[in-house]
């Protein structure tokens, strides 16, 4: 039964073999001499094949040059190239933190009135967020009027002791002005009262930045202290959106890489890039987040809304066959090494597996042919040609 396989596979591959025992007598020398008693030369054109193989079980193979169209055994060269991976990742979309605002008051009170009442709103820098009455800065309002109206009081006579008075009364007001403008009372406000000389129960707090209401605390007859957020406002023209990138990946991103996000519902997808790499990792989903700056003009980007994220990493750039080429058996890798009609196994080692084609980190040299066709047929003669030699592999061709 052996036999009749052996038998087959040759007249398949129609490769020319050498028999494992050589006879004694004048057939054995006539079959691998010439009529002078040396060696034939290599068929012309080509290289002679390699008398052992480097690959423990396997050996090398000639082919038949006129059965080599038959077989249709397919080669591709190696060569240096690029290695790119494409990740998918998903992604939220969030409000960018430098063009938030948090609303605090900076003294305790009483919110009377509420002017802007909820989520969601957009609101003009400048434009009151609410009314506050404090009983510190009520105080503070009627203590500057009493030094207001003190200085105004003041004789304009001559004379250092008079000027001296005037200085000192000068003093007192612009520090009375500064602490309501600590206090965050409007400038409009302290104008107001210095030309109306009329105290007013509460102040408005007003926005810092343009911007969508986000978040909001602030409820009409609350009592409030500093600590208390009364409202968040943020641009939105602009978000973040933090992409989880997991940890084998996390050396492959860099700030600058570009991405695509993608947003149910939104229509085509965004190119956006890095733009932040924190320096930890999430340790409860072995993710880092990795911050992308996208441009929001439209406002159809929505905090809280969930992101498809893909990015081409960059591996490396090194020697590529295809991926078909390569023999996988568990504990090494193989490729066929393709010279005219001869074919050499050759153990390589391979890096990632970027697209269809393997990276090579060593056993291969830029140029070399491989073949990416029949290779159960080349793996299944060169495997019987080492068994059938009694060579193992490393005595192929002759002993």
């Amino acid at each position: 039964m052996r036999a009749v396989c052996v038998a087959l596979c040759l007249s398949l591959l129609g490769c020319k073999r050498e028999s494992p025992v050589r006879e004694e007598g004048v057939g054995a020398a006539t079959e691998h001499q010439g009529h002078d008693g040396t060696s034939p030369a290599p068929e012309r054109g080509h290289p002679g094949p390699p008398a052992t193989s480097s690959v423990p079980g396997y050996a090398p193979v000639t082919l038949d040059p006129a059965r080599l169209g038959a077989l249709s055994i397919a080669t591709s060269p190696a060569g240096e190239q690029p290695f790119t991976r494409t990740i998918r990742t998903t992604g939220i979309v969030t409000i960018d933190e430098t063009r938030t605002s948090h609303v605090h008051a900076k003294v305790r009170g009483v919110i009377e009135a509420v002017h802007v009442d909820f989520v969601g709103r957009e609101v003009r820098e400048g434009e009151p967020l609410c009314s506050l009455y404090s009983q510190e800065v009520h105080g503070a309002e009627l203590e500057f009027l009493s030094i207001l109206e003190r200085a105004g009081a003041i004789p304009r006579a001559t004379g250092e002791f008079a000027q001296a008075e005037r200085d000192a009364e000068a003093q007192l007001l612009a520090a009375a002005r500064r602490r309501l403008s600590l206090w965050d009372v409007p400038a409009s406000e302290i104008a107001r009262l210095e030309a109306t000389r009329e105290v007013k129960r509460t102040f408005p707090i007003l926005a810092g930045r343009r911007g969508v209401v986000v978040a909001k605390q602030a409820i009409a007859g609350t009592y409030i202290d500093p600590s208390i957020e009364l409202y968040t406002i943020s641009d939105l023209s602009n978000v973040w959106v933090l992409a989880d990138v997991y940890e084998a990946d996390a050396r492959s991103v860099t700030v600058g890489q570009e991405a695509r996000i993608a947003v149910q519902g939104e229509g085509a997808a965004r190119v956006a890039k890095v733009s932040f790499l924190p320096p930890t990792l999430d340790e409860a989903t072995r993710t880092l987040k990795a911050r992308l700056d996208v441009p929001n003009k439209d406002r159809r980007l929505r905090p809280g809304a969930f992101a498809e994220v893909v990015m081409d990493l960059a591996v490396a750039r090194g020697l590529g066959v295809p991926a078909s080429a390569v023999v996988r058996t568990g504990t090494r890798s193989i490729v066929f090494v393709v010279h005219g009609p001869h074919v050499e196994p050759r153990e390589v080692t391979i890096g990632a597996l970027v697209g269809d084609r393997y990276e090579i980190a060593s056993g291969l040299r830029p140029g070399e042919q491989v073949a990416t066709g029949a290779q159960f047929l080349l793996d299944s003669e060169s495997r019987l040609q080492a068994t059938t030699s009694g060579g193992g592999g490393h005595a192929a061709h002759g002993h």
